[in-house]
Formats: structure tokens, sequence, C-alpha cells
């Protein structure tokens, strides 16, 4: 019933307008907002933490939600204005051809909080800088009929459902089925009362349930695509089944899904080490850094760092994993 009901409001979603687009995120704003406090405290009281160990919780749930939807309004604007967002940074080609785009900084928020820290976009190759234009924001200059997508989602982080669920909205044009991970279905009241803006016009539901639940979903003819945050286990369950026959199926790439299949998927991620003349403050820093990225969320991310690189004969290498042990 719920992808039924999707269905019939996903054509409605592809012809919203990115002025109205706006309007909307302005209602995911304020609605998000007023249900932080509670967001923050259900996820507190879920993890075991006390009240006063919740910032981190409010940091990465609500307030990142908040964040990513200014950050939307503001692609919203320029997409509505010219057809395109507008490019942060600076728009380089290389001297092999290959054209990069620096996207953070964003603001001067980025350069508060994230001094130093830069990310580039990199283009394929063959593409140069006049086709950027025509390669940004294509579902909305090239819309097609829409179609429904269900994300399963994500049992670590309270934000992660959401903002799957506002990107494959906003950015990829789709209507969302959005099934909560069992372990986080005690957010979906709190959801629904942020997210009422979307669930009220029939563009999103939120709909509960296990693995046989997102087998079921995930098979369903109403369903055109999917994307899962978790593990690569659940990814090869759906994508080439399980047992022997799975694994079988996996080796030689020939999945039983045929519907495009986004994931973000837990792994071993690499910290890679780039040597030179640190000084003590700077190992002292980057120990930190890794430290945190293990301790974080007590380790329960897909991109917390499992193992650390580093070039054998760098002088300083041993004094490094010595200065992150000891954090």
């Amino acid at each position: 019933a719920a992808v039924d009901g999707l269905r019939s409001g996903g054509g409605a979603w592809v012809a919203v307008s990115p002025e109205s687009r706006i309007g909307l995120g302005s209602e995911l704003r304020r609605d998000i907002a007023a249900v932080a406090e509670r967001w923050t405290a259900a996820v507190a009281e879920a993890e075991g933490l006390l009240p006063e160990e919740a910032s981190e919780e409010a940091i990465v749930g609500p307030y990142v939600t908040l964040r990513q939807l200014r950050l939307l309004a503001k692609s919203l604007r320029g997409i509505a204005r010219k057809g395109v967002p507008r490019i942060p940074g600076r728009v380089t080609t290389h001297d092999n051809g290959r054209v990069s785009a620096r996207v953070v900084p964003a603001d001067r928020f980025d350069r508060l909080m994230y001094p130093g820290v830069t990310a580039d976009v990199w283009m394929q190759p063959g593409v140069a800088k006049r086709d950027l234009a025509s390669t940004q924001a294509l579902a909305y200059r090239q819309p097609d009929a829409g179609g429904v997508c269900l994300v399963l989602g994500a049992g670590n982080v309270s934000s992660i459902s959401p903002l799957d669920a506002i990107y494959k909205l906003f950015v990829a044009n789709r209507v969302v089925i959005l099934k909560m991970h069992p372990s986080q279905a005690f957010m979906a009241p709190i959801l629904e009362a942020g997210l009422r803006a979307l669930i009220r016009d029939g563009y999103l539901r939120i709909v509960h349930g296990g693995a046989d639940e997102g087998a079921y979903l995930a098979a369903h003819p109403g369903v055109d695509e999917l994307h899962v945050t978790g593990s690569y286990h659940t990814y090869d369950a759906i994508v080439y089944g399980t047992g022997a026959e799975g694994d079988e199926r996996r080796l030689r790439d020939v999945p039983i899904l045929d519907k495009p299949f986004s994931a973000e998927l837990g792994n071993l991620t690499p910290v890679i080490v780039v040597p030179g003349r640190w000084t003590d403050a700077d190992i002292d820093y980057q120990a930190d850094n890794v430290a945190s990225m293990l301790t974080n969320n007590a380790g329960f991310n897909c991109t917390t760092p499992r193992v650390i690189i580093t070039p054998a004969g760098w002088r300083l290498r041993h004094r490094f994993l010595n200065a992150v042990r000891a954090r």
C-alpha cells in the first residue's frame, strides 16, 4: 500500500519547481528544529548515555540534518536562478586535461570548522571546463518520469536515514519509501514529525521491519531503485542472494536483482599517511585525528578506519604510530 501510494505521487514530485522545493526545505528545517531536543534525548537514551554525554548525538543527528538542508537550499536557489548550483571553489584544468572543481570549503562555516581541509570533485576524462554547466543538476533540466526509491535505513547514526531520503528526493528526483533499521525504529515518530511536509504531500513514506520486509520491498515491482547504508553482507544478500549459491553468483557478478542500487557499506577503511618533515605538533594533531575516528560512535561507522598505511622508510613512522597507540 505504501509503494502504491508513492507511485501515484512520483510524477507530481518531478513537477515540483525548485522554488516550491525551497519552500518545502524551509518547512523541513522548521520541523526538524522543533524535534531536535527530542531527537537527541531519544538517541542518548537508546545508547545508554547520560544527558551531559549527548552532545555528540546532537551534532551527528539533528544538527547535520539542518546543515544539509541549508546547503540544499543554497543549491536550489542556484538551480532556480541559473539552472545549476554555484560551484563554491575554483575549477581547474590539470596538465593531463582532467578537470577538478573545489567543493569544500563551501562557505565561511566550513573554513572555521575544518581549517586546512579541502575537497575536490574530479571529472571523468574528456569532460572539459566548459562542459560543467551541462553536467550539473541533470535531474532538474532533463527530468524523467520519476520513480520510487527504497532507502534501507542505517542502523548506526540517526541522521543517515533522513539524509539519504532527502538526497534521493531533492537530488535524484525520486519519491522515497524509507524502511527504518530495527535498531533505529524508536526514531520513526520523531522523523515522521520532522519530515511531515514530505509525508503530507505523498512524497515520502516511513515503514518498519527487518530483513524479510526489506527483501519484499527490494523485489517489489513498484520499487524502481534502492539505496542502503550498512553492511556489505546486506548488500550482497539483496543483490546476489544468500548461501553458497549467493557466494557463487557474487564471484561471477551475476546479480539476481536487476535494479539500480547505490550503497555506502562498512569495510576496512584505510588511513593513508603521506610522509614528510612532520613536527611534533603535526604528529600530535594527526594522532588525535585517528584516535577520534576510532572512538566516534564507539567505532560503529561505515567509515571508521581499520588500517593505517605508513611508508616503511619514513623516519617518523614509529613516532607517529606510538602517538596513536598512546591516545
